[in-house]
């Protein structure tokens, strides 16, 4: 469906689709003018707290407004390829897709804009795109919706409700009561998850503006993937920074005054670091009175945090029932060994899972010395969330 138009009317209907090139046609004006005041707008908020923001880019808005958009790179701002033009790209040939991919990263390569991160337009996705922009050289994609309860559905009327289930029915999102909002490889590739409603659901279809649903929904979202420890990937278009300007500036607040502190950043510096993560390498040095010496390596920022262990090296609390080591390695003592043991005949998903959430796993055939073992042959994309909060709701010694 190479027509935006087209696929525009499938996510919201004929009348609504009408509604959205009036407000377009307000927002964006006949010239550049009005959205580089949105963008101007929109960096003075995140300034205001010291933060970066993402911005997806089509190549050809890109060719428009080379020196200005390049000029935003030195105010702590990324711009990911949003495709060549805004279309579907599931629906394009394999050839056709890599095609438009390739001539997306020139088009960024001649406004001298770093070509990382790849966002669909309409959070489009497939396996096959997934290959295509793991071909490209892209360090991440950020395509999967993550729908999170931060809005009472009972309040809309119907019609408000009809627009919301129809956006739900495009994006397909997967519920944050059932998975995790966490980063995950494809591939080579890091795939970090979009947190909805989004602008567009809230101020749109929802009337946000209006009902003050902005700053709740998006206030709700940033205290529960806190206290799971997950990620807030905030979809906020400049076009809508108007209406959405005080919501985005009270998230940014509370985030500031939560502990554990939260980590804003932009979504290559998340890409970055949680590949940085997924490579770091921990050793246990069994000492001869039985301590264990546990050490770490990897991208700034990584820690080692402890549970019901005895904790003999400084150590501040933390979340959970943890304690935070305060240097790279951390000398235990636990009647137990405190990591996940995992049976040889478990599945190599279950073992990428594990490495990928910090816990430091050992293969072996003796489940004794563990207080926490896993046999797990199977291991199924909706079997994580179950086992991350049966291991983190447990009380059993662990290091991580």
């Amino acid at each position: 469906m190479r027509n935006p138009i087209g696929v525009a009317a499938k996510a919201k209907g004929t009348k609504a689709l009408l509604r959205r090139a009036s407000a377009i046609a307000q927002r964006y004006g006949a010239t550049p003018a009005r959205m580089e005041c949105a963008m101007d707008l929109f960096v003075r908020v995140l300034d205001r707290f010291e933060s970066g923001a993402t911005f997806p880019l089509t190549a050809t808005t890109l060719s428009r407004n080379p020196t200005s958009i390049a000029g935003y790179l030195q105010r702590n701002i990324e711009f990911a390829v949003h495709g060549y033009a805004h279309i579907d790209y599931t629906q394009l040939q394999c050839g056709e897709v890599r095609t438009d991919l390739r001539r997306a990263i020139e088009t960024f390569g001649q406004a001298g804009i770093p070509a990382v991160g790849f966002r669909s337009p309409y959070l489009r996705r497939s396996q096959e795109l997934y290959r295509a922009i793991e071909d490209a050289g892209f360090l991440y994609s950020s395509n999967q919706p993550v729908l999170w309860h931060s809005i009472d559905t009972d309040e809309l009327g119907p019609s408000t409700l009809e627009r919301y289930a129809r956006a739900l029915d495009f994006y397909a999102p997967w519920e944050a009561s059932q998975r995790l909002s966490l980063p995950r490889f494809c591939g080579d590739l890091v795939e970090i998850p979009v947190s909805l409603p989004d602008d567009e659901m809230l101020v749109d279809r929802l009337d946000g503006q209006a009902r003050g649903l902005i700053r709740t929904a998006w206030q709700r979202i940033l205290l529960q993937s806190h206290e799971r420890g997950e990620i807030f990937a905030m979809q906020c278009h400049p076009e809508r920074i108007a209406s959405a300007a005080d919501a985005l500036s009270a998230v940014l607040s509370q985030s500031l005054q939560l502990e554990p502190e939260v980590w804003i950043g932009r979504l290559n510096q998340v890409a970055t670091w949680w590949r940085g993560r997924a490579a770091s390498m921990t050793q246990v040095t069994e000492q001869a009175d039985g301590t264990l010496l546990v050490s770490a390596s990897g991208p700034e920022g990584t820690t080692i945090l402890a549970r019901g262990v005895d904790v003999l090296s400084e150590a501040k609390p933390w979340a959970d029932g943890y304690l935070r080591a305060a240097g790279p390695a951390c000398a235990i003592r636990a009647k137990c060994r405190p990591f996940i043991g995992i049976s040889p005949e478990s599945s190599q998903t279950l073992k990428s899972f594990l490495n990928q959430q910090g816990y430091i796993s050992e293969v072996s055939e003796d489940q004794e010395p563990y207080a926490l073992y896993l046999h797990r042959p199977d291991f199924d994309p909706q079997d994580e969330k179950p086992l991350l909060d049966s291991v983190e709701e447990s009380d059993t010694p662990l290091v991580r």
